[in-house]
């Protein structure tokens, strides 16, 4: 609808659609309605943790929820950082991230083989990738409790690997 909208208004140049990463992990990801019992401040609050791009906005948003409404319980924490993974990921070109038991499927429509090559020397013994009908790459969780930190390794390691990919060759 916004591309539609500034397609017809002259002169107003639209940026390139928003890419989106759908996150289905074993973590407590929510707000509890102890913590903000008003329903339009939870939802507003879950639009403003959706838009955590960087660990900047995200240590925004842990403030102000500080400020308005006391510490964080652990699964608003959780959402925080859900989100600004997802986001990372949608950035990497990666489109969905799933869970099947201890592994994490990151689905891309055009695997970075260098990034993921990069990966692969890293996370030695955890990585496998199937170049399917939908090509995937998944990372094995060594410890059930360490799902989002190994999700943030995989990610931060990808995100190195593209950037490698694209900084001139040093001389």
């Amino acid at each position: 609808l916004g591309e539609a909208i500034a397609e017809n208004k002259e002169g107003e140049e639209h940026a390139e659609p928003q890419r989106e990463c759908l996150i289905d992990v074993q973590i407590d990801a929510h707000i509890p309605e102890s913590y903000i019992t008003s329903l339009p401040h939870r939802l507003a609050i879950y639009r403003r943790i959706a838009d955590v791009r960087t660990s900047e906005d995200a240590m925004d948003v842990t403030d102000e929820l500080i400020d308005r409404f006391g510490d964080p319980p652990p699964s608003v924490l959780g959402l925080i950082e859900v989100s600004l993974l997802r986001n990372t990921a949608a950035r990497l070109g990666i489109y969905e991230i799933g869970q099947r038991g201890d592994n994490l499927l990151l689905y891309w429509n055009d695997i970075n083989m260098r990034a993921v090559t990069r990966l692969s020397h890293d996370m030695k013994g955890q990585i496998l990738v199937s170049a399917g009908s939908k090509p995937y790459v998944s990372v094995k969780v060594l410890k059930q409790s360490e799902t989002i930190q190994t999700l943030k390794r995989a990610l931060l390691i990808l995100a190195a690997g593209m950037r490698e990919q694209t900084s001139p060759a040093q001389t």
